[in-house]
């Protein structure tokens, strides 16, 4: 017994099926983008941010630019992490994606982030306007309510 099947109609049958194929058999051969919130902090956090395929999961390097060594800081499914407490100097990051397979993607290009808090005497200029406000407005609630109790105005 011979079964024949007009290749037209294979091949109608074969497209939708290997559509529906095409994300369990994709492997991570794609580079992920970096992107963050800024490329100069003054306080030493920032957001780095990227997309990422369906059941994949990313790698995120840092490394001090002086030194150049890389270190895995987060690896998993979210799209952001969020970077606190970075002493003044440029870090680098780049990313690689792991698909469900295991197959690893190549490097993103280096990210280049600068972190440069505000100079000292800035900060301390902030530290004084604040406690000039914070007095004042002591001072006003103050007399205000003494001037209040006396049925005055102060």
């Amino acid at each position: 017994m011979r079964i024949h099947i007009a290749s037209g109609k294979l091949l109608y049958l074969f497209i939708p099926g290997l559509l529906l194929l095409l994300p369990l058999i994709a492997s991570a051969d794609g580079q992920v983008e970096i992107k963050s919130s800024t490329s100069i902090s003054n306080d030493g956090s920032f957001t780095l941010s990227w997309e990422i395929p369906r059941n994949s999961r990313i790698e995120l390097q840092q490394a001090a630019q002086q030194q150049n060594i890389f270190n895995t800081i987060f690896t998993g499914a979210d799209s952001a992490t969020v970077i606190t407490g970075l002493p003044d100097g440029e870090y680098l990051y780049r990313a690689r994606l792991t698909d469900a397979s295991g197959n690893l993607s190549d490097w993103s290009p280096t990210s280049v982030i600068t972190v440069q808090h505000h100079s000292i005497s800035r900060a301390l200029s902030f530290f004084l306007v604040g406690a000039i406000v914070f007095v004042t407005t002591l001072l006003l609630i103050l007399l205000g309510g003494k001037a209040s109790k006396q049925g005055g105005n102060f």
